[in-house]
């Protein structure tokens, strides 16, 4: 998918909850996730969509996503507070922390 003609704007968090990773994960160290709620108007319309994270967001906080002008109810999350390195770190000490390694 390309976003080349997407415009930018602020959504607003509505809900944050962590979900279990399902009985049947095909490994002990697959982890759960944040799945997040999100909110916001374009043209006087309200719209909503959803995303997974690794870290837990505040409701009512904001966020900067892409929507699409001529479908507005296509978004995309442009989740910057997350780095792949950030990811990686808070990954490996949950998984630490879940083995007990001091």
């Amino acid at each position: 998918m390309t976003y080349e003609h997407w415009s930018v704007i602020t959504a607003t968090i509505q809900s944050c909850d962590w979900e279990n990773p399902p009985s049947q994960a095909p490994s002990v160290l697959f982890v759960g996730h944040f799945m997040v709620v999100f909110s916001y108007v374009v043209g006087g319309n309200n719209y909503s969509g959803k995303f997974y994270s690794s870290h837990e967001w505040v409701k009512g906080s904001d966020l900067m996503i892409l929507y699409n002008p001529q479908s507005p109810a296509e978004s995309s999350v442009c989740d910057d507070d997350e780095s792949q390195s950030e990811t990686a770190l808070r990954w490996i000490f949950g998984l630490l922390e879940w083995l007990d390694v001091p």
